[in-house]
């Protein structure tokens, strides 16, 4: 494994500054790059488009906070790293567009020291992920896991839990989407929170299944008819 895994699964994140390698061919001198589908493109572009829920499709191309989540949570094995290489920084930069990490170590230990009942449910009860438009793509049917697993990796994303399971008629739904507000609102309270400004270039590393993560508020500027916003490329690996 390439030493800068190795030192993220350590820590939970790891910071590269500088890194002048385009994003496809550092996350390549890594390891082995995952894909939703073979036929899939490797990186990830996302650019702050605006702030319109209705002409902006995709909560990560808004000015808003994201929620804490992990990426690809609806995949059986979701890519184990996730990497965030800065391409334009925030315009209002370091203070607005700053990566969030939480890792959630002290969560587990409260939840196992304090909340045996949270943990019970976390671990053992599969909640739904939703199946909207582009998870289609990847899947017949609404897939379920447990936050958490035998080795306290996290699966997360209250937006794609709480849509379809407050919607669902089962006699669990509301001890479960209780517990789904719960664990975000620990992650919140006893997570280690880091937040990292990314200059141009710099890239961000994460353990994806040892920490949830998100972005701060964006900003974006005008320059002509040029939108200035956050723009950063993602790659994954398994």
């Amino acid at each position: 494994m390439h030493p800068l895994l190795r030192e993220t699964l350590a820590a939970g994140y790891t910071v590269v500054a500088d890194v002048r390698l385009a994003t496809l061919e550092f996350a390549r001198s890594l390891g082995e790059v995952f894909t939703a589908r073979p036929d899939d493109e490797p990186i990830v572009t996302v650019k702050i488009d605006g702030d319109d829920a209705a002409t902006t499709s995709y909560a990560s191309s808004r000015c808003a906070e994201l929620s804490l989540h992990t990426d690809y949570a609806t995949f059986t094995e979701p890519p184990r790293f996730t990497i965030t290489r800065c391409i334009e920084p925030d315009p209002d930069y370091p203070n607005k567009g700053r990566s969030i990490v939480v890792k959630i170590d002290r969560v587990v230990e409260h939840l196992r020291s304090n909340e045996p009942g949270l943990d019970r449910i976390l671990r053992t009860s599969p909640v739904p992920f939703r199946r909207n438009a582009e998870h289609e793509r990847f899947h017949g049917e609404v897939p379920r896991f447990p936050v958490l697993d035998e080795q306290s990796r996290v699966r997360f994303d209250a937006t794609l839990i709480t849509p379809v399971l407050g919607g669902e008629d089962r006699p669990d739904r509301a001890e479960l989407l209780d517990a789904v507000s719960r664990f975000e609102r620990l992650c919140h309270r006893h997570g280690e929170r880091v937040e990292v400004a990314l200059d141009r270039c710099d890239v961000l590393i994460i353990d994806n299944r040892r920490v949830v993560h998100s972005r701060s508020e964006c900003t974006y500027r005008r320059d002509g008819e040029r939108l200035v916003s956050r723009e950063v490329d993602l790659a994954f690996l398994c």
